[in-house]
C-alpha cells in the first residue's frame, strides 16, 4: 500500500494553500520534485502476483471520483450527469458546503458520497487510481503511479479510494518498479494495448524533465515491463509529443472510441499540432495494428480557436473535443462555442449511436478550465464495477457486398457464460431479429447472418447473461443505439424470373429467407405445382405446401398454366462465400451468378477432379466433359440445371475477377 511521508505533507502545506493549482508545474514545484521522489526511496511493495487487466475507456463502471477544488460550476455539471448512471464520491474539505452547491441546483444526492480529505488540485485523472481485474474478469483491484507533481494531498487520494472501497491497492512506487506517470497521458482498451505520448518515457529515464537526481531510471523496455506487471499493457504505443500542447497528455488530442476507433484533434493545414498528430497517427497506422488485426480507424474531430481565430501556436487556449469521460450510458464532452460545439456533437452521435451525449462548457469566463490546459476527462477518475461481463468485439465498417457476415464476440465473466446473442435489423426494420451465438472456443461467440441487404445501414448488439445471472448489452446504450455498417454494391437486389406455360426449371441469385408460398405469392394463380429435389411438393390450388422454406441452394421445377413474371426481391447472393454441398447421382443446383457464364468455368472445381458425369439443362442440352462436348454453352440467370457426379463433392464457385471475366 501507498504511503506519503508525514514531513513532506508539513513541509508543503504552506504551498498548496491555494485553489486553482495548474496541470503545468509551479515554479517553486520544480525544485521540490528531489524531495518529493526521495520520499518513494526504499519502500516495498511488489507488484500483483497475477496477470492483471487494465478496464477500457468505455467500459461499465460503478462509481465517478471527483475533488472539489475548483470550477464548482463544471463540477457541479458534471455530477448532475453522472447521478443517474453512477455512484459519484466526492473530495472535499467541507463536505455540507459541497452539499448546499449541489442542493441549489436541484440535484439528487442520495448517490452521491464525500471522502471528506482535501486535495491539492482538481485534476484527479492524473493522480487518482486506475482499476485492474485479476485474470481479465476476477477480483478489482487499484493501481496507483507516483503523480508527475509534488502534491501530497492529491498523491493520497488512491489509497483514500481503496479504503472506501476495501480494495488492494498496488504502487510503482519501490525498487525497480519506480514508475511515474499520469493519468491523463494514458488509455487502455481494456485488451492489453495503450497509448500514451514520450512523456512516459521522459520521466522515467533517471533525470527527468527537470533533471533531478530522483527520477526513475529506466529504458522503455523496463517501461513497458512495469505497465505489464501492474497494469496488463503488453502492447504500449508511445508518440511523439506535441510541441505546443504544454502538459504532453495525449488525453487532450486523442480518445479510444472502440477497441479499432479512434478519436483524434483536427487543426487546419500546417496549423498549430495538426502536422504532429498527423505523424503520430500516421506511425500508429504503419506500425501497429488493433487486437483483431485490423488497420484502427481514424475519426477527426475539429478543434476550435480563441474568439480572436487563435490556436494555440499563436496563443490560443488548447482547446478539445477529445478530453471527454464514459459515464456508462453517457458521454460528458466539453464544449466551448456553439458553431463549433454542433459539429462536435454532431461526430460524437454519429460514432456513437445511442450515447447521450452531452456538453458541458469549459470555456466561460467563470470556469474557464480550459485556460488551464485541461477540461471533462483531466477530472474525472472512474471505478469499474465489480465482476465485470466483458464483451470484446470488432466493430464492422461500412465495406463491399458480402452475403454471409460473420459476427464474433469474445465474452467473458468469472461464473461462466450463460448466453450470447447478436440483435440485428436492418435500417427499414422496426425490430431486432435476435438470434444465439455459437460458443466456438475460449471466450469466442459466433454467427453467421446470411442475405443482409446492400446500400442499407445495418445495426446490431449483443447481449449476454452470465452464468451469475448478470446481463449486459455491448453497445452498453443498446438497443437504443448499437454498432452500424453499410456494404456498398451496384449489384442487384432483385431479380425477374420469366415463367412460360407449362414446365419450367428455375434458380435464383437472390437471396430471401421466406416460406416458399410467400415467395411465389404474386404469380400463385397461375402456378399448378412446385417441386424440389427431393420430391417435395407446393399446390396452391389445395394450400398444400411439404417444402416450406425457400433455399436459393436449390432448383425447382414449377408447372404453370399460364406464362407470367416471378419479382424475388432481397440480398444478392455471392456463391464463392457458400460452397453448395452435392450428394452423389444426380441432383437439382442453382445457377446463382446474375450473368451468364460458360457452364465449363462454372463447374470448374469438379470437372478438374474427373468427377463430373453429365450437365443438363431443362432443355435437354447437355455438357458432358469426359467427352470434351458442350451444347449448354453458358448457364442463364434464372434457370436451374440438373447434374451428375460420380462421388459426394462440393461445388465451389469462383470469385468473378478469377474466372469468370
Amino acid at each position: 500500500m501507498k504511503r506519503i511521508t508525514l514531513l513532506f505533507y508539513v513541509i508543503n502545506t504552506c504551498l498548496f494553500a491555494q485553489t486553482h493549482l495548474p496541470k503545468g508545474f509551479l515554479s517553486k514545484e520544480k525544485l521540490m520534485m528531489d524531495k518529493y521522489l526521495e520520499s518513494f526511496n526504499n519502500k516495498l511493495t511488489p507488484p500483483p502476483a497475477f496477470p492483471v487487466r487494465t478496464m477500457a475507456e468505455w467500459e461499465e463502471i460503478k462509481a465517478l471520483t471527483l475533488s472539489w477544488n475548483s470550477y464548482p460550476g463544471i463540477l457541479t455539471e458534471i455530477i448532475k450527469q453522472a447521478v443517474s448512471e453512477v455512484e459519484v464520491i466526492i473530495f472535499c474539505e467541507d463536505s455540507n458546503s459541497v452539499k448546499n452547491t449541489l442542493y441549489s441546483q436541484n440535484i439528487d444526492l442520495e448517490n452521491v458520497n464525500f471522502i471528506q480529505e482535501p486535495t491539492n488540485s482538481i485534476w484527479i485523472r492524473d493522480y487518482g487510481q486506475h482499476t485492474v481485474y485479476k485474470d481479465d474478469v476476477g477480483q478489482q483491484y487499484l493501481v496507483d503511479w507516483i503523480y508527475n507533481r509534488p502534491r501530497p494531498l492529491d498523491d493520497a487520494s488512491p489509497n483514500l479510494v481503496s479504503n472506501y472501497f476495501n480494495y488492494d491497492l498496488f504502487a510503482t512506487n519501490s525498487g525497480e518498479n519506480l514508475l511515474v506517470n499520469t493519468g491523463g497521458n494514458f488509455m487502455t482498451d481494456g485488451m492489453g494495448t495503450a497509448f500514451a505520448s514520450e512523456l512516459i518515457v521522459e520521466e522515467n529515464d533517471g533525470s527527468g524533465p527537470y533533471n533531478s537526481v530522483n527520477y526513475p531510471n529506466h529504458d522503455e523496455n523496463e517501461i513497458d515491463s512495469i505497465m505489464n506487471l501492474f497494469m496488463g499493457i503488453n502492447n504500449y504505443i508511445k508518440m511523439e509529443t506535441l510541441p505546443y500542447d504544454g502538459i504532453h497528455h495525449i488525453d487532450m488530442h486523442m480518445k479510444i472510441i472502440n477497441e479499432e476507433t479512434i478519436l483524434v484533434s483536427e487543426y487546419p493545414p500546417g496549423e498549430s499540432d495538426g502536422p504532429q498528430i498527423e505523424e503520430n497517427i500516421n506511425y500508429i497506422l504503419d506500425n501497429y495494428f488493433t487486437p483483431y488485426g485490423n488497420q484502427y480507424k481514424i475519426v477527426r474531430i475539429p478543434s476550435p480557436p480563441s474568439t480572436s481565430g487563435n490556436y494555440p501556436a499563436d496563443g490560443g487556449y488548447y482547446r478539445t473535443y477529445t478530453n471527454s469521460v464514459f459515464i456508462n450510458k453517457k458521454i460528458l464532452v466539453p464544449f466551448y462555442r456553439e458553431e463549433f460545439d454542433t459539429i462536435a456533437q454532431r461526430i460524437y452521435e454519429e460514432i456513437l449511436p445511442g450515447y447521450e451525449v452531452v456538453g458541458i462548457d469549459c470555456d466561460d469566463s467563470n470556469d474557464n478550465i480550459i485556460a488551464a490546459s485541461g477540461a471533462i476527462h483531466c477530472i474525472t477518475k472512474a471505478v469499474g464495477v465489480d465482476s465485470p461481463l466483458l464483451i470484446n468485439h470488432a466493430p464492422k465498417r461500412d465495406m463491399g457486398y458480402k452475403s454471409i457476415i460473420n459476427f464474433q464476440a469474445k465474452t467473458n465473466h468469472f461464473s461462466g457464460i450463460d448466453f450470447v446473442q447478436l440483435h440485428y435489423k436492418k435500417e427499414s426494420d422496426l425490430n431486432y431479429t435476435i438470434k444465439n451465438m455459437v460458443h466456438l472456443n475460449d471466450d469466442v461467440f459466433s454467427l453467421d447472418v446470411f442475405g443482409l441487404p446492400a446500400n442499407e445501414k445495418i445495426s446490431y448488439f449483443f447481449k449476454a447473461r452470465a452464468n451469475s445471472g448478470k446481463e449486459i448489452n455491448r453497445p452498453i446504450v443498446a438497443p437504443i443505439g448499437g454498432f452500424e455498417f453499410t456494404m456498398f454494391s451496384d449489384l442487384p437486389n432483385s431479380q425477374i424470373i420469366y415463367l412460360k406455360e407449362g414446365w419450367n426449371l428455375i434458380s435464383s441469385y437472390i437471396y430471401k429467407n421466406d416460406d416458399i408460398q410467400n415467395i411465389f405469392a404474386d404469380v400463385s394463380s397461375n402456378i399448378s405445382i412446385i417441386k424440389n429435389n427431393l420430391g417435395e411438393v407446393y399446390l396452391p390450388d389445395f394450400s398444400f405446401n411439404s417444402i416450406q422454406s425457400y433455399d436459393l441452394l436449390d432448383a425447382y421445377y414449377v408447372k404453370m398454366k399460364a406464362e407470367d413474371s416471378l419479382l424475388i426481391s432481397g440480398a444478392i447472393f455471392l456463391p464463392e462465400e457458400w460452397p453448395l454441398i452435392l450428394p452423389e447421382g444426380w441432383s437439382l443446383v442453382s445457377y446463382l451468378r446474375y450473368e451468364p457464364n460458360l457452364v465449363n468455368l462454372v463447374f470448374n472445381n469438379l470437372t478438374e477432379s474427373d468427377n463430373l458425369i453429365i450437365v443438363k439443362d431443362y432443355f435437354g442440352q447437355m455438357y458432358l466433359p469426359q467427352f470434351n462436348f458442350n451444347a449448354i454453352g453458358e448457364m442463364e440467370p434464372g434457370q436451374g440445371y440438373q447434374i451428375k457426379i460420380s462421388h459426394p463433392d462440393t461445388l465451389q464457385y469462383l470469385p468473378f475477377n478469377q474466372y469468370y471475366e
